[in-house]
């Protein structure tokens, strides 16, 4: 198996993990608030309903929410994307992208460089967790937790492994 092919499979198993179970980031609080992939598909019938209050609540025009969801659903695919990747190069790329773009979105969110906290809970966030202490599985590190970082672990090594040949 070529190492593009290898990278690939890797880079989709770290972002399927880190997308539905670890979490991106814990807000501490009554209840606390773990940003992670479940939390998106819990929230996404809410930015089609109530897209207008949800913008308003976030400062941003109600159809901006409708725009921000269609990037979403296609980054809950990217790890699938990445799988396919070892075969289509193109898909391994895209499906990076929209991983990275989360992730490094997230990161500066945390460090309230671009967008601020309250993206966590009204969109990412999720106050009840799967399984208690287990999914999402929150180890804080520095600013984020150990999800994030692995997100966007795995988006780089697909993106390596979309402009790497592919073998036989």
């Amino acid at each position: 198996m070529a190492a593009g092919k290898i990278l690939s499979l890797l880079a989709g198993i770290l972002t399927i993990v880190a997308t539905f179970m670890l979490s991106w980031v814990s807000v501490a609080g009554t209840p606390t608030y773990y940003a992670y992939g479940i939390g998106i598909v819990k929230n996404l019938p809410a930015m089609f309903t109530n897209a207008d209050t949800l913008g308003g609540l976030l400062g941003i025009p109600g159809f901006a929410i409708y725009i921000i969801a269609g990037i979403l659903i296609a980054f809950l695919l990217s790890g699938i994307f990445q799988l396919i990747g070892i075969k289509s190069r193109a898909l391994a790329i895209i499906g990076s992208i929209f991983v990275l773009l989360i992730g490094i979105l997230t990161l500066l969110g945390v460090l309230s460089i671009v967008i601020n906290i309250d993206w966590v809970i009204y969109i990412f966030g999720d106050s009840v967790p799967i399984i208690d202490g287990i999914i999402p599985f929150d180890l804080v590190l520095g600013p984020a937790s150990l999800g994030l970082y692995v997100l966007i672990a795995g988006g780089a090594l697909g993106l390596i492994a979309g402009f790497m040949k592919r073998g036989l």
